[in-house]
């Protein structure tokens, strides 16, 4: 259950309840509605806990899934190519409102949002539904971390739970960008994933 605090008031709901309450809001923050939109950063968000914890991260993910999906419609050539806020929060495993807290509050380098074809939402005064990267984005120290492990193109890999869609699946490293890796995947599938989420085999 969620509390939401209003002064002397305090009522609980249901975490299915608020999200309808904040898919509602959203959808009318996009509309132009004002008073939806102070609404919208007044409540709670139900993964809310866990964004402090994940924030540091967020770039990297976030990278990784618009590298993913981008590639998969161009192919390597894939900067700035725009990715809907629909598909990159179904690829992350998060809401869309958790997304755009997430862009409301991180700052990302050389990041783009755009208007979208599709549904659009209110993020700085903007109608964004699309995100795009003109090149990686910068690694925090904490990251560099992540980085010390080293891949090279032939090496037989494993994606661990950092990737919760493609846990345990094995591949191959077909090429090797920053810090991550294109894998051919045994299935058939290729995927682009941040070197946290491969294991050597």
């Amino acid at each position: 259950m969620s509390e939401i605090s209003y002064k002397a008031m305090a009522i609980n709901i249901s975490e299915s309840t608020l999200t309808k309450i904040l898919e509602y809001l959203t959808d009318q923050t996009s509309k132009g509605d004002r008073q939806a939109q102070q609404l919208l950063h007044l409540l709670p968000n139900p993964s809310s806990g866990n964004l402090s914890s994940n924030i540091s991260d967020f770039p990297k993910r976030l990278f990784a899934a618009w590298q993913e999906l981008a590639d998969l419609q161009v192919g390597e050539n894939c900067w700035s190519y725009p990715v809907p806020f629909a598909d990159l929060a179904e690829n992350l495993g998060i809401s869309i409102q958790t997304l755009i807290q997430y862009l409301e509050t991180t700052p990302i380098d050389n990041l783009q949002l755009l208007a979208g074809r599709g549904e659009n939402y209110l993020i700085k005064s903007q109608q964004v539904g699309d995100l795009a990267f003109h090149s990686a984005p910068k690694l925090s120290k904490p990251e560099k971390k992540a980085a010390e492990i080293i891949f090279k193109v032939g090496d037989r890999i494993r994606v661990n739970a950092n990737r919760p869609q493609y846990t345990n699946q094995t591949g191959i490293v077909d090429q090797v960008i920053s810090v991550s890796c294109r894998i051919k995947l045994d299935n058939g599938w290729v995927a682009f994933l941040p070197n946290h989420c491969l294991e050597k085999i």
